[in-house]
């Protein structure tokens, strides 16, 4: 099997171990050392981008519902478990994609931005939580998988409010083995770390584990910070012969995105033993050397290829693995003064490219790399776009929405070409959306496609409209205007990770802001209400639940969402209760 190491771009979870013949004590743990303090050797810059991507289980089956977490937005996966912020702020050097859902360990990636404005991708495959044993929290105990083992003291786990838990306390765990085919997918981060000198290095795992206490009821618990668990966790068997001896231990922070060094462990047989004062995701890591990397991928006809897995391999067989943008380029860490193998998959895991690059002492732009893509492996669309009179479109662009994932594809001298890779056992729901920048128009088809080259001629005849949202409140009329004003329609999750809403934000851009925030939880045709609407105007805030409302009329991506709303809300500053009524027509994207 081929070694896997992730070293730049996603999430990783802690690493377990199976038990050694010999057994391990809590009066003899390995040295650790402090963690490091400081601020992170990375930029904190915050731009401007565009992030989606797919959510999936260990079976790579969509998960619907999840809650996903982007700067300060958050929206839920649809049933094909894709998730889209069409513009958030992020941190350029370490933006963070966090998902969660009931039952499963946190999902989290963090890539780099390869452009301000740039739509960038992600996918993320949950770990469920399962049950590694329960305990006595009070006397301490020993809990026990397959791979791993962990040693508690007593009265070490603590309840929310910081006392020491009196009951059943339960290990759930997850290890995350980096021979996995999946380990890019899974693993939280993308295997940047910071060292304890501050510096900021790439990762070669050995093995990696989540970990989480939960009460009697369900509760979540934590240790106390400053007893030891210690633990044994099993190595890989491929990757015993190489495992360093003595090995960095790193935790991941979510805050940052990056892994943090934290303590080491040692090689005892074909376990790994350490300790750890709180639960993380924990990664048993060797560091090396790197330098910041980008490159461009297209096939042969010079389309981007968006959306896709680039792998690239050291000479040991370990890898690192990213997504390519919406431009098909993708950004990153690798190793230095190494040469390196890049590969191109597709969507079944049939490598389609590879080829030597580097190495690399510096920061490397390593140029464009063209793929010649077998046409089953994927879906190719061209054509002619024309208005309606027949003439060609010469400035605009074909949105394409794929199983609930966007790319899009320029349109030149009234023509369009795009190809994304798929696998051939699978049949898409396909929308094409054309836009004539020029005329201000568009139109939308949608369907089933499976891979395959298709050729479909477009025409872009309906009038795009602006976005508006418009109430009266206390006899003053408000109305705000795309693109002037900003008007966004997306779909989230509120309280819970089960629940969904649709959200429509409208905001000026301009001083002093106005702004208004309405939710619901359906977009059917016919009544209801709003599960809450806010209103920020000329100083004085207003909200509501249960406002009344009536939609006229829904679509598909590149229609328009329609609709009235009446009712009361309460004015913040004097607590009355005032009427508002009002109007939306909202672009889906």
């Amino acid at each position: 099997m081929t070694r896997r190491f992730l070293w730049l771009l996603t999430c990783c979870a802690l690493l377990l171990s199976a038990c050694d013949k010999r057994m391990v004590t809590v009066d003899n743990p390995p040295e650790t050392t402090n963690p490091t303090t400081g601020t992170p050797p990375i930029s904190d810059k915050k731009v401007q981008a565009g992030v989606q991507g797919i959510v999936t289980d260990a079976g790579n089956n969509p998960i619907a519902g999840a809650r996903v977490l982007c700067g300060d937005q958050n929206a839920i996966t649809d049933q094909f478990g894709s998730f889209r912020f069409p513009e958030v702020s992020v941190t350029e050097a370490a933006a963070v994609v966090t998902v969660q859902k009931a039952g499963f360990f946190n999902g989290i990636r963090t890539f780099r931005v390869t452009a301000t404005g740039r739509e960038q991708f992600v996918q993320i495959q949950l770990l469920p939580k399962a049950t590694a044993g329960t305990f006595d929290a009070a006397a301490g105990g020993v809990i026990g998988t397959t791979n791993a083992q962990f040693i508690f003291v007593p009265n070490q786990v603590l309840d929310a409010s910081n006392k020491p838990y009196k009951g059943k306390a339960t290990l759930m765990y997850a290890f995350i083995n980096p021979e996995s085919n999946d380990f890019a997918d899974i693993m939280p981060g993308d295997l940047r770390a910071v060292n304890d000198k501050n510096e900021l290095v790439a990762l070669q795992s050995f093995g990696m584990m989540a970990l989480e206490l939960q009460g009697d009821n369900g509760e979540k618990l934590h240790l106390d910070g400053t007893n030891n668990v210690t633990f044994r966790m099993e190595i890989p068997a491929t990757l015993r012969q190489t495992a360093p001896s003595v090995i960095p231990l790193w935790h991941f922070n979510e805050s940052t995105g990056l892994w943090q060094q934290e303590g080491s462990a040692e090689k005892m047989g074909n376990s790994y033993v350490g300790t750890v004062k709180h639960f993380s995701f924990w990664n048993c890591d060797a560091q090396f050397p790197v330098v910041n990397f980008k490159a461009t991928f297209k096939d042969d006809k010079n389309n981007p290829l968006a959306n896709t897995t680039i792998q690239i391999t050291r000479s040991n067989n370990s890898s690192t693995y990213g997504y390519t943008d919406a431009a098909g380029e993708v950004s990153g860490l690798v190793p230095s003064n190494e040469q390196v193998t890049i590969t191109v998959k597709d969507k079944c895991g049939k490598v389609i490219f590879s080829k030597k690059a580097g190495p690399w002492t510096t920061d490397a732009n390593a140029g464009t790399f063209n793929v010649t893509i077998d046409p089953l492996s994927k879906l190719s669309f061209s054509g002619k776009v024309t208005t309606c009179d027949g003439a060609a479109v010469t400035k605009g662009v074909v949105n394409i929405q794929i199983n609930g994932v966007h790319y899009s594809a320029p349109i030149q001298n009234g023509n369009y070409t795009a190809s994304i890779l798929r696998c051939e056992t699978t049949t898409a729901t396909v929308t094409l959306n054309p836009v004539d920048e020029t005329a201000n128009k568009m139109s939308t088809t949608t369907f089933q496609a499976t891979p395959g080259d298709y050729t479909r001629d477009l025409l872009a005849c309906d009038v795009i409209q602006a976005s508006t949202v418009s109430f009266v409140l206390e006899g003053q009329t408000t109305t705000f205007t795309s693109p002037s004003d900003s008007i966004l329609y997306k779909n989230y999750s509120s309280d819970t990770s089960s629940f969904v809403l649709y959200s429509i934000s409208a905001a000026t851009k301009t001083l002093p802001r106005s702004e208004v925030n309405m939710d619901l939880s359906n977009i059917k045709v016919g009544t209801g209400v709003f599960e809450y609407l806010s209103v920020n105007m000329n100083g004085s805030n207003y909200s509501g639940k249960s406002v009344g409302v009536t939609i006229t009329r829904t679509g598909v991506v590149g229609e328009y969402l329609e609709g009235t709303f009446s009712g009361n809300v309460q004015k913040f500053q004097s607590n009355n209760t005032i009427p508002i009524s009002g109007s939306f027509k909202v672009r889906i994207e």
